[in-house]
């Protein structure tokens, strides 16, 4: 798939933006219109003075970042892009906004390892240990959690956790997984100019390949319901996030997604299901420019006549953070 130039090539279309442009500290920038910017630092918001960014700048903008994709934001006013460093590009244009927006996430300047994580205060090491088993045992890890919650870097860490020797299939909407090793094979969905790829396709499509291991960056919808079947099916030790707002919802989420199957089974069996495809949750959060593993569930069966997941917490909660990771919070800002 094309992919529109980097984020360096923005600057001559966005006028009063450079210096954001240029700030690895900067990890998202957010234009909800002409002048009107917002940018993510050190995980705050602060608004950015940009006079000179008007509605024409903007649409050229937009069209900068189409034009090698093959689209046209005047036929497709809502699209994504990846540009050619990683970062991600999302643009919404008239009449599907008032004003053209676009919001630029860029790609984290490093990738954090476990260990990294455990010394930011971000993941409690009980956690970490417990992830550690529950892969090692070949059992499946759900990562939940809000935009901008670390999700895509807690589950690389926990990536660096898989045996060296086996292989993984990755799965994603826009490549933004650090993967470092030599027998990973990487999918990306999307719309070529003929034929659309969804997830989906690609989560059938890699039982073909001979995964040890399979990642999935996100589940959204229908390919939860081939998922759930590829870790009920001798794949375990496999990874994926999900969106939610606790653990326990991430399960219900996970479910109501493999519902949107045409083929779906009935949601009892699809919970039976979640409950066999899935031993550990962890859900992400940030709060105060922090982000860190606010939840780890083992789940341990649901209950149907009440409708309710037994789950069990595999460490005591939120631990203060330790003095040397109060000033130091991760520039990598993912979904």
């Amino acid at each position: 798939m094309k992919r529109a130039s980097g984020v360096g090539h923005l600057v001559p279309f966005l006028p009063g933006l450079e210096s954001l442009l240029e700030d690895p500290e900067v990890s998202e920038i957010m234009i909800n219109g002409p002048a009107n910017v917002w940018v993510e630092r050190a995980g705050k918001l602060e608004p950015h003075e940009a006079p000179g960014l008007t509605g024409a700048w903007l649409h050229r903008a937009a069209i900068h970042i189409a034009r090698p994709l093959g689209l046209d934001p005047a036929t497709r006013p809502v699209l994504d892009a990846r540009l050619g460093d990683g970062s991600r590009v999302a643009i919404c244009t008239p009449p599907a906004a008032p004003e053209v927006a676009i919001t630029i996430r860029r790609f984290g300047g490093r990738a954090f390892s476990a260990e990294d994580l455990v010394r930011m205060g971000s993941l409690p090491e009980p956690v970490l240990e417990a992830a550690r088993r529950t892969l090692l045992a070949r059992r499946n890890v759900l990562v939940s959690g809000g935009t901008g919650s670390g999700k895509t870097t807690l589950l690389n860490a926990l990536i660096e956790l898989l045996p060296e020797d086996e292989r993984i299939v990755a799965i994603e909407d826009t490549l933004e997984l650090r993967i470092d090793r030599a027998n990973c094979l990487r999918f990306e969905a999307g719309a070529t100019h003929d034929t659309p790829v969804s997830i989906r396709d690609l989560v059938r499509h890699a039982l073909r390949h001979r995964p040890d291991h399979i990642v999935v960056g996100e589940v959204r919808g229908a390919e939860a319901a081939d998922l759930l079947q590829a870790l009920n099916t001798g794949h375990g030790g496999s990874l994926t996030t999900v969106h939610a707002n606790n653990a326990k919802s991430a399960l219900s989420r996970l479910a109501s997604c493999a519902m949107q199957a045409g083929d779906a089974l009935p949601w009892e069996v699809t919970c039976r299901g979640v409950v066999d495809g899935i031993a550990l949750v962890l859900h992400t959060t940030r709060r105060e420019g922090r982000r860190f593993v606010e939840e780890a569930l083992e789940v341990r069966g649901y209950d149907a006549a009440a409708g309710r997941w037994a789950t069990a917490p595999v460490w005591g909660g939120a631990a203060e953070l330790p003095e040397e990771a109060k000033t130091h919070t991760p520039k990598e800002v993912h979904a």
